[in-house]
C-alpha cells in the first residue's frame, strides 16, 4: 500500500466523522500521567486531522511537538513494514468507525517506525479510544509508544486485539478484507501447497512451474510477510485469514 493511499483513506475517515457529534473528553487526566523512560503516548484525532495531544515523543523519537504531526504518524513506517501496518490501521479504523467501541478496546501492534535522526527502532504500539461520538464510534485514540529494540526479537509485525464484549471474529473479517490483495493468486497457490506440506520440486510439478521460478515465489513471499521460514508464513496467513 502506497503513501497517497493510506493518506488518502485517513482523508475519506476525517470526512465521514466531519458530521458527528463528539462526546467531549479533556486531557487533564493524562497530563501528569507518569511515565517511564523509553514510553511516550500522543492522542491521533482522526476528525480534525490533527495530533491533539503528546508526551515525551522528542525524549524518545527525537521529533519537537510542532514536527510531530497527524501526516508523519500516518507514515513514518520502515519500507518493509509499511504495507503489512497500514492494511492493519485501515482494518482496525473502518471497523472503529462502523461499531460500538466504547467499551474497553485494546489494540497492540509492534512494528519499526523511524527516529528523527533516520534511525529505525522497534516499539510496541498500544492503541485505546480516546474520544467517541454519540453513537460509541470512534474520533480519536491514544497511543502509548514503548521501545522494545533492545530486545532480542525478530523484525515481525505482530498484533493483538483486545475487546471484551465485542464481537472479535467480526474485527477479524476486516483485517482478512484488508489483506485481499497483499498476496497474488500464484503466491497463494503455492502457500495453499505449502500449507499441506508439499517441497518446492513437489509444488513445480502441480502447478507445472520450474522449481527455480518456485523457489523465486517463496523468497518473495517470505519477504513480503516479513517471516523467516514456512512455519512464520503459515502462522501470519492464519491469523489475518489467507489461508
Amino acid at each position: 500500500m502506497h503513501k497517497k493511499a493510506i493518506n488518502q483513506y485517513l482523508h475519506s475517515v476525517s470526512d465521514k466523522l466531519s458530521h458527528r457529534e463528539v462526546v467531549s473528553k479533556t486531557f487533564s487526566d493524562i497530563k501528569n500521567f507518569p511515565l517511564p523512560i523509553g514510553k511516550c503516548f500522543y492522542i491521533m484525532d482522526f476528525k480534525e486531522r490533527t495530533i491533539s495531544f503528546q508526551r515525551d515523543v522528542e525524549k524518545m523519537l527525537g521529533y519537537a511537538p510542532e514536527e510531530f504531526t497527524f501526516e508523519l504518524v500516518a507514515n513514518f513506517f520502515h519500507p518493509d513494514d509499511y504495507d503489512i501496518v497500514t492494511r492493519l490501521m485501515r482494518a482496525t479504523l473502518m471497523f472503529a468507525t462502523e461499531h460500538d467501541v466504547t467499551c474497553n478496546v485494546g489494540f497492540s501492534l509492534n512494528y519499526r517506525v523511524r527516529h528523527k535522526n533516520g534511525n529505525y527502532m522497534k516499539v510496541l504500539r498500544q492503541s485505546t479510544i480516546y474520544q467517541h461520538d454519540i453513537e460509541g464510534k470512534i474520533v480519536s485514540n491514544l497511543s502509548v509508544l514503548t521501545d522494545i529494540s533492545f530486545l532480542n526479537i525478530s523484525n515481525k509485525v505482530e498484533w493483538r486485539f483486545d475487546a471484551p464484549g465485542l464481537d472479535q471474529q467480526k474485527f477479524k473479517e476486516y483485517v482478512t478484507k484488508e489483506y485481499q490483495s497483499f498476496f497474488t493468486d500464484r503466491e497463494l497457490d503455492i502457500i495453499r501447497l505449502l500449507k499441506q506440506g508439499l517441497k518446492s520440486n513437489d509444488i513445480a510439478e502441480k502447478l507445472h512451474l520450474s522449481k527455480h521460478t518456485v523457489d523465486t515465489h517463496r523468497r518473495k513471499i517470505l519477504k513480503k510477510s516479513n517471516c523467516k521460514n514456512v512455519v512464520e508464513l503459515l502462522n501470519f496467513c492464519s491469523k489475518n485469514g489467507l489461508v
